[in-house]
């Protein structure tokens, strides 16, 4: 029972950190701030060189503290949850900060829909120091069906550990965090989740994360923040080779259950072909292109599926890591969708194209100018075609968003 006569959640906090002493007072406190609070806390030093074991010193007993040699944020969460004694995990970084009331809205959630094996919702961002009213929110997606929100978390990642409460027995079913990630360990993990369980969304801002420019990542694979890009890149690339030929096709498909038609699957295949776009792994998204035009050939497929419209649309989205390398990769990928039979191809092109005229609007803004024109130079040079322009204003009219989701809207 706690001072306030709340009786505390059954839940364990795991929060990993390294080198992190000057942010870490202010991301326990507002944990330990949670009303009720969680049963559980435990820090779980990955070998700082600081004076992070002064700062939690400051916290016993309330909070447990483990120390380990220094290997990574996903051996340290490993580490934590071998640990745990409560029925559920929350995870949450050492440089964040936690809202008000999410831990309790996120517990009500899943004691509400036991089918549920998760519930997350929003973070917004801030720069510098805590407290600061100018923050950015992110944007995060729900969906009534599994399927629904897997498919739009392959494409993106919008499901934050800071703001997920997960149940321990879904951890037990999916194994433990892949210590070869020195980035993207979250992400992945939140992809295996959204794979076996269901997510509740909730409208809520469920932590507020701190950018600075401190170094991430632990000792032997250190990244400088303006270095994490292409760290992220790097290891979306190994994550996303692996569900490639991990998954069966009809998981990219939304809406159907049990075997699906041909026409299902070739939607499918364009599904999985744009998220390996969308990360830039051109072969991949190569070869299902080709392969789709193949089959829509056979099958006299003359037009395009919502599910393959919403798709297409997101692959040169702004945000997406669909960075040609070279001419050579562009001039492969858009001679796959020149293998798809007429009136197809402009329909493809014509729904390919939206995204690049918003990115055309935006180019003054972009961090990297130079190179912002020349990716969208190699976009116009292969999109810009008389067959394409009729598809692409109908796909301006008649863009219904992101098809088996909808955004996560946060009040305030």
């Amino acid at each position: 029972m706690t001072q306030d006569g709340l009786s505390p959640l059954p839940i364990t906090v795991l929060m990993p950190t390294f080198n992190r002493a000057h942010y870490l007072a202010e991301a326990i406190e507002s944990v330990l701030e949670q009303q009720p609070p969680p049963a559980e806390i435990i820090v779980i030093d990955d070998g700082s060189e600081d004076d992070t074991a002064t700062v939690v010193e400051r916290f016993l007993p309330r909070i447990s503290y483990i120390r380990q040699d220094n290997a990574g944020k996903a051996t340290a969460l490993n580490n934590g949850l071998s640990h745990a004694t409560q029925e559920f995990i929350w995870i949450f970084d050492d440089d964040d900060i936690a809202a008000k009331g999410t831990l309790a809205a996120l517990h009500d959630a899943l004691v509400e829909h036991p089918e549920a094996g998760y519930a997350y919702g929003l973070c917004d961002k801030f720069f510098g120091d805590w407290p600061n009213e100018a923050r950015e929110r992110n944007m995060a997606y729900a969906a009534d069906e599994r399927p629904a929100l897997y498919v739009r978390l392959m494409e993106d990642f919008f499901i934050w550990q800071g703001a997920m409460l997960a149940r321990r027995s879904c951890y037990d079913v999916v194994g433990p965090f892949d210590t070869r990630l020195a980035r993207s360990q979250d992400y992945e993990m939140a992809l295996r989740l959204g794979r076996n369980f269901r997510g509740v969304g909730l409208p809520i801002v469920a932590f507020h994360q701190r950018h600075h420019q401190g170094v991430r990542g632990p000792k032997n694979a250190s990244v400088k923040a303006h270095d994490v890009e292409q760290a992220w890149r790097k290891y979306n690339h190994l994550i996303f080779r692996e569900i490639y030929f991990s998954h069966q096709l009809h998981e990219f498909y939304i809406g159907g259950a049990g075997l699906l038609t041909e026409r299902q699957l070739l939607t499918a295949r364009i599904q999985r072909g744009s998220i390996m776009a969308r990360k830039g792994l051109w072969d991949l998204a190569i070869a299902d292109f080709q392969q789709a035009a193949h089959e829509a050939a056979g099958l006299s497929v003359t037009s395009l599926s919502e599910q393959e419209l919403s798709a297409l649309r997101r692959i040169f989205q702004r945000g997406a890591r669909s960075i040609f390398q070279n001419r050579d990769e562009a001039n492969r990928f858009f001679g796959a969708i020149a293998g798809f039979p007429k009136p197809l191809r402009g329909a493809i092109e014509g729904n390919l194209l939206l995204p690049v005229t918003y990115r055309i609007r935006r180019v003054a803004a972009a961090a990297d100018r130079k190179f912002e024109l020349g990716q969208l130079g190699i976009m116009a040079r292969h999109l810009l075609r008389r067959p394409a322009i009729k598809p692409y204003l109908d796909a301006r009219r008649n863009d219904r968003g992101m098809y088996g989701v909808r955004p996560l809207l946060a009040s305030g």
